[in-house]
């Protein structure tokens, strides 16, 4: 039985909650005063103040207009992607490290952040000569490095800077070795 320890949370979790709580209680209220207003009157082309005071000055706009109803809709919308962000896991950001558990512990489970794979990308590209400046980005599967150089010809340089992240990455024990894409540009010194 092999179960993860870390698993991809969704860090939008909370704010997510949050909106779909408020845009719930707008939901509500409104369908209060919908539902007020067509007891009230028997029919939804009541004015929208009649179910709720403080509707009084949207005027004679009824519950049955269609503004109304695309708000309705677009309110319905909203509270449905904001309940799928809540729910959906997000992005994994960490990436397997092979460890050798000690005897006493049952489960272990090592994991390295994809900013710290960035990070280790991004100082393995730097030590490559003719690289002026780096930025690297990584996922769990992948990790793109993008280098500038005074050079003009970068073919030899992307093919060094490539190796030497690619070797980086082969010296770690991953899980699973992310993909390393490499990427020029051409600065003046």
């Amino acid at each position: 039985m092999s179960t993860r320890l870390f698993r991809a949370r969704p860090a939008r979790v909370v704010p997510a909650v949050i909106l779909a709580i408020l845009i719930l209680a707008i939901a509500v209220a409104l369908g209060w005063a919908a539902i007020a207003a067509i007891v009230s009157d028997g029919s939804g082309s009541s004015a929208l103040s009649s179910g709720f005071s403080g509707f009084a000055t949207l005027g004679s706009m009824t519950w049955a207009a269609a503004a109304i109803v695309t708000a309705g809709a677009v309110i319905t919308v909203l509270g449905l992607i904001f309940l799928v962000i809540g729910i959906s896991p997000g992005a994994k950001r960490n990436i397997g490290y092979r460890a050798q558990a000690p005897e006493h512990v049952e489960r272990f489970e090592v994991v390295l952040p994809t900013s710290a794979l960035s990070n280790l990308a991004a100082a393995a590209a730097d030590s490559v000569d003719g690289v002026s400046s780096v930025r690297a980005a990584s996922n769990a599967s992948s990790t793109n490095v993008t280098f500038s150089t005074p050079v003009r010809d970068t073919d030899e340089i992307r093919h060094d800077v490539d190796a030497a992240v690619t070797q980086r990455f082969a010296s770690i024990a991953f899980d699973r070795t992310p993909t390393v894409k490499v990427r020029a540009q051409r600065r003046p010194a």
